[in-house]
């Protein structure tokens, strides 16, 4: 019986491959010609024209608006393209300038905020950005970044979130966002931190407000943020001190914070725009001791598609404009200058850190090494930011301490890279790159930075930025401990 139907389906299958092949020329010929004389319109030419004409993406988003006439939303910052670090390369020691042996120690460490009384001194040139707990990302996930952070010795983000007192326990270096929010503004909570950032907009949400419903935040946060059952969660579009009536002044809000802390770092954070530079003169008349900014690329989990995709500018042209105004302002060294927004490899942290920033922010890249041990939970049915946006459907739990695993590992081969990078330059430290370390594959990317361009040999008088750091050993507290 089952020889018999196996023969049947073996038939089956030859007739209708014979009955193909003779009939593919004729409808090929059909196809062909219906192509070629009858109107776009009526053939499958149009898919192929239309396409190209408004890419799938589009489709997507005009699908998502015309189904509920609400504002789309996408998280991960955008996907339009810019001008980027790829237009940029390092420079190999070789013959003319001589590597450094693989036996050499390589330096990382660096000083935030100098000029302040504590300045924070981290193991190397990276920080977890700011993704909010709640707003964001899960308790769980917040936790495994402050267990990665704190062992890896780097500053670990509050974001706009709630204060959670177990991931200030678990970072060895704790910077707390304060802005145009009214949680967090307990003297008890900012005397915690290492750092004070005041946040005035980011990359892909710069500087509007954010109006959430009352049942989109669950009660335990709003508990945190000191929240009635009924209250919307807001993020105001201006900063304030007691009232968000009545916007204060950046330099209020710095001395403000400055009569709460005992000398740590403040910090005002930005979204690029193209008025960098007058933002940046009243961020330096406010004196705070670290300017962030945060280039077009920065991500965040719940931005509208236009301020992501049409609003601020890249990190590398926003990077090159602040470090060219700072020194033509002979202001270079009153600031540390730190960026974020799109960054993911370590050559890329090194070109940015040649380029004149004192530190790059992780955030999208971070979240995808948490979530690497555990990702066949979610794929392939679900995407891997489920497991640790707070917002996702359905639920999927993770695990804390396998989340910080990832994030350590990843942290810790970027430590290892950076050192290697860094010895091919001819260094024994982050300290010692510079633009003479870089050269452009582009020549509007060369203009930008200051960078010579690779086309042609390079001039003696490249030009180079100096640094004035205190001591560059850490200050290595301890922190509690991860995985042994």
């Amino acid at each position: 019986m089952f020889l018999t139907a196996l023969a049947a389906v073996f038939i089956v299958a030859v007739a209708s491959a014979i009955a193909l092949l003779v009939a593919l020329p004729a409808l090929s010929k059909r196809i062909i010609q219906g192509l070629l004389t009858r109107p776009m319109s009526d053939t499958l030419a149009e898919l192929y024209v239309s396409s190209r004409s408004t890419p799938p993406m589009d489709f997507l988003y005009s699908s998502l608006r015309s189904n509920s006439g609400e504002v789309v939303i996408r998280p991960l910052g955008s996907a339009r393209p810019a001008h980027g670090f790829d237009d940029l390369a390092m420079v190999p020691a070789q013959l003319a300038r001589r590597p450094v042996l693989d036996t050499e120690p390589v330096e990382l460490a660096v000083t935030l905020g100098r000029r302040a009384r504590k300045p924070l001194l981290i193991s190397m040139p990276l920080y977890i950005s700011g993704m909010a707990y709640g707003l964001a990302l899960t308790k769980e996930a917040r936790l495994g970044l402050a267990k990665a952070a704190g062992r890896s010795q780097i500053p670990l983000n509050s974001g706009q979130g709630p204060f959670l007192e177990e991931e200030r326990k678990l970072s060895s270096h704790y910077i707390l966002q304060y802005g145009r929010w009214t949680w967090n503004r307990d003297p008890a909570i900012i005397q915690q931190a290492d750092m004070i950032e005041i946040q005035v907009g980011q990359g892909a949400m710069p500087g509007n407000a954010v109006i959430a419903s009352p049942t989109e935040v669950a009660p335990d946060i709003k508990r945190l943020m000191h929240l009635g059952p009924n209250e919307r969660p807001t993020i105001h579009a201006d900063l304030f001190i007691e009232d968000p009536k009545n916007p204060s002044r950046l330099r209020d809000v710095v001395e403000h914070l400055r009569s709460i802390t005992d000398g740590v770092p403040i910090a005002l954070k930005m979204g690029a725009g193209d008025h960098l530079e007058r933002d940046l003169d009243i961020a330096l008349d406010a004196q705070v001791d670290t300017i962030v900014i945060d280039g077009t690329e920065g991500a965040t989990g719940n931005a509208p598609i236009t301020l992501s995709d049409h609003f601020g500018i890249p990190s590398l042209m926003a990077l090159a404009r602040a470090v060219r105004h700072l020194q033509n302002t002979h202001t270079r060294d009153d600031v540390d200058l730190l960026i974020s927004g799109g960054f993911r490899e370590p050559g890329d942290f090194l070109k940015a850190y040649a380029m004149g920033a004192d530190a790059v922010g992780l955030g999208t890249i971070a979240m995808f090494a948490l979530a690497h041990y555990q990702i066949t939970k979610a794929v392939p049915l679900y995407p891997p930011t489920d497991l640790v946006f707070y917002r996702s459907q359905p639920k999927i739990p993770l695990d804390p301490e396998k989340a910080a695993l990832g994030l350590y590992h990843f942290l810790e081969s970027c430590r290892k890279e950076m050192e290697i990078a860094i010895r091919t330059a001819g260094h024994t430290s982050v300290h010692d790159l510079s633009l003479a370390d870089l050269c452009a594959l582009d020549r509007d990317i060369a203009d930008i930075t200051g960078a010579h361009y690779a086309g042609f040999p390079p001039r003696d008088d490249t030009p180079s930025q100096t640094r004035h750091e205190t001591s560059p050993d850490v200050n290595r507290k301890e922190g509690v401990p991860l995985l042994q």
